[in-house]
């Protein structure tokens, strides 16, 4: 459809009241390249006709989704209508930005029929935890929701999740991750056996709720890949009592076996045998999510910079997780001066002050050498500065 500097004029829909038929008029103003659109809306009922407009105005949609949508606006004969969608939305808690964000997302949501599909669903969040403030955000991060059937799709999904967590809760915040293949129910019943072959491995409840909770994706898997993954965790000595055995199922599982090469062979370059990189694994198994880019820039700063070794390194692993600018380097800085001041052992370990908060090295490193020497206190923020 070609448009032109020309106004068009279209009927938006019709509101039927019992002896009078309303008529409301969209008029659309476009330019040849569709870089403005501007809806103003005339009827006689203006409250529920400026607050319809107003929405898909300020959602951003192109002239051609907004055509197709108020074409199907003018066909819609039920009295529950599109003002009724907004006026659901609005009485649990959206504001005008987070429903023009929703139509945006999902404009077909203003055809939903409020008291049939609408409100159950949102009774049904509601009942399991979700509170009234956060429904908004909730239900436009996870769009899905308003697409799906409440009956034949959501709600025996919640029955897969709930049986793998301890709670209501726990079934929300793995809702709050599910944004892609939820409905793929052949996914979630490979989830039932998944967390059967933990639970005989005596995996406790808090653990697999950590795993479905927070890599939902994980627990979700195939399952010859999970039992896959099992197995070699298994057999590189994590304890299934321990919630590492779950974090480390986790990185398996998200890793090929050419990528868990590759990276070690990205450790070997400095020095680590594969015997320092599984025990590193055994201590923070996230180290070996870290990025290559990463992992050099902060090799090349540890070990060229400070002198470590690979054993240095690879007892305390997870400071190759911290940033190299904000924590590594000042904290080295720091330290540095205090041991050419003998106020700390030249043989301190690298743990006791990278691995640790930025609040417990501030009273450790910073605040007891204050009086003696200011120097430490300009070094650690003239570095975090640079």
């Amino acid at each position: 459809m070609l448009f032109t500097d020309s106004m068009l004029k279209f009927n938006l829909f019709h509101v039927f009241t019992h002896s009078t038929t309303l008529h409301s008029t969209l008029t659309v103003h476009c330019s040849n390249h569709f870089s403005n659109l501007s809806v103003s809306v005339s009827n006689t009922n203006q409250d529920d006709s400026f607050m319809l407009s107003n929405i898909i105005n300020s959602a951003g949609l192109s002239p051609e989704t907004t055509l197709k949508l108020t074409k199907r606006l003018k066909l819609k004969k039920s009295d529950d209508g599109p003002n009724a969608v907004i006026q659901l939305l609005r009485n649990y808690g959206f504001s005008d930005s987070q429903l023009s964000t929703l139509v945006k997302k999902h404009p077909l949501v203003l055809l939903s029929k409020p008291e049939n599909t609408l409100l159950p669903k949102i009774k049904f969040f509601l009942s399991i935890g979700v509170s009234i403030t956060d429904l908004p955000k909730f239900l436009i991060g996870n769009i899905s929701f308003l697409k799906r059937s409440l009956e034949q799709n959501i709600i025996p999904r919640y029955h897969i999740i709930r049986s793998l967590v301890r709670d209501d809760k726990e079934v929300v915040s793995v809702f709050k991750r599910l944004t892609w293949n939820f409905y793929n129910l052949s996914m979630l019943n490979d989830s039932v056996p998944n967390i059967e072959v933990l639970r005989k491995l005596g995996v406790p409840q808090r653990s697999i709720s950590l795993l479905v909770c927070n890599f939902p994706y994980v627990a979700f898997t195939n399952q010859s890949r999970f039992v896959e993954a099992v197995n070699f965790v298994k057999e590189m000595g994590f304890d299934p009592l321990k919630s590492y055995f779950v974090l480390a199922l986790r990185v398996i599982v998200m890793m090929d076996k050419e990528a868990w090469e590759s990276k070690l062979k990205i450790f070997e370059r400095w020095g680590w045998s594969k015997d320092i990189c599984v025990s590193a694994f055994q201590k923070y198994p996230l180290y070996m999510t870290i990025s290559e880019k990463k992992i050099m820039k902060i090799m090349n700063f540890l070990v060229k910079d400070m002198g470590l070794t690979p054993e240095d390194i690879a007892r305390n692993p997870n400071i190759l997780n911290r940033n190299v600018e904000k924590t590594l380097i000042p904290r080295c800085a720091v330290v540095k001066v205090l041991k050419s001041r003998g106020l700390v052992k030249s043989d301190l370990l690298i743990g006791t002050f990278l691995q640790i908060s930025e609040k417990t090295f501030l009273e450790r490193c910073i605040t007891p050498f204050q009086k003696d020497l200011p120097l430490v206190l300009a070094v650690y923020v003239g570095q975090k500065l640079d």
